[in-house]
Order: structure tokens, then sequence, then C-alpha cells
């Protein structure tokens, strides 16, 4: 622990450490985490994907929430903060969506085969 806080002092971070497994001591971070977990959820549900995708949903529902969602008092999105310019959302597509694979003659599938 001394050289992580031999760290932070010399690039002086200010820090502050929680005890463990008390989610009570950080609310915002909890409820951010809370919000993503349940739009992950809605995501699996409504495109009935098994649960092994959760980390496309939550990757999906986070980036997506970094292009989109309007601060309210800045009125522009997080992206738009960090890199000072609007993103590029042309390239979203609907999650779970059904998608074809590019045969390139690596595998034999037939004439009328998905």
């Amino acid at each position: 622990m001394s050289i992580l806080k031999s760290f932070m002092n010399k690039m002086e971070f200010l820090y502050n450490f929680s005890a463990p497994r008390t989610p009570q001591q950080n609310g915002f971070v909890e409820k951010r985490n809370k919000s993503l977990e349940e739009e992950a959820i809605t995501l699996l549900n409504e495109t009935n994907l098994p649960k092994y995708f959760w980390v496309d949903a939550v990757s999906n529902v986070f980036y997506t929430l970094n292009r989109l969602l309007i601060r309210p008092i800045l009125k522009k999105t997080p992206y738009e903060v960090y890199k000072e310019r609007n993103p590029n959302i042309s390239h979203l597509r609907v999650f779970g969506c059904k998608c074809f694979v590019l045969n390139n003659r690596n595998e034999s599938f037939g004439k009328f085969d998905s």
C-alpha cells in the first residue's frame, strides 16, 4: 500500500479509501453501476439473447450513454466534453439485430446455408 500512497502523493492526486464491501460509501458510483446493470438486463430481455451476452450488453449501454446522454447543465454529451467535438453515431445499430457473416471461402457453406 505504501507504493500506491507514494505514487499518489508524487502525482498530487487526492484520494480517499473506503471500507471493503460498503457500497453505501460511494453512492454515485453504485447508482451508475445499477443503472448500467438494469439497462443491460433490459437489452438482453428485449432481444431474447442468452445471459452470457451480458458483457456485450453492458459495453453497448456504456458506449451509447457516453455518446447520447445529454448533461443538463452543459447541454453536451460526455463525448463532447472530453473530445470537444460532436460524436459520430451513424455506425450505431440496434442491439441484438440479425447479422450475416461474410463467407470468405475459409469454410465450406452450401449455396443456401445461413
